[in-house]
């Protein structure tokens, strides 16, 4: 009678072990299954962050990129302003110089004058009786015959 026991004991644990099987299978399930939904969740969450940071991250660009482009507006402004007053000052110079050559040529040609009339001024031809003076008119009736009317 003790074959029949043992296999009833066999039979036992082994139906035993079976359904501790089936129960650590079914907590198994269970954990990978809650694993996955933390998972799911936690990806969910890793996404809307960086959809957030992505918008964040977006305005940025976007703001950085107006600082820029007025930036660069600025800078040609300035650049076109600088232009415009350099020709302004180039055309100013070139009036001035233009003005002190204009005064050196005349204050030149004032001293070669003066110069001149300084060293002919004893040898001057005197009018002849047959010209005309400028007080008197022509002084003689008659044309001599050194004058010739057309």
């Amino acid at each position: 009678m003790a074959i029949p026991w043992l296999a009833l004991a066999v039979a036992g644990s082994t139906v035993y072990q079976g359904i501790e099987a089936n129960k650590a299978r079914r907590a198994a399930e269970r954990q990978q299954a809650e694993a996955l939904k933390q998972q799911a969740a936690d990806a969910a969450a890793m996404r809307l962050e960086l959809s957030r940071q992505t918008t964040e991250y977006a305005k940025q660009g976007a703001s950085l990129e107006q600082q820029a482009l007025t930036a660069r507006e600025q800078f040609q402004k300035q650049q076109l302003q600088y232009q415009e007053n350099k020709l302004e000052m180039e055309k100013k110079s070139k009036e001035v110089q233009a003005a002190a050559d204009e005064e050196r040529r005349k204050a030149a040609a004032s001293e070669a004058s003066a110069l001149k009339a300084r060293t002919r001024g004893g040898r001057r031809a005197l009018l002849s009786q047959e010209r005309l003076t400028p007080e008197l008119g022509i002084t003689s009736a008659e044309f001599s015959p050194g004058m010739r009317l057309q």
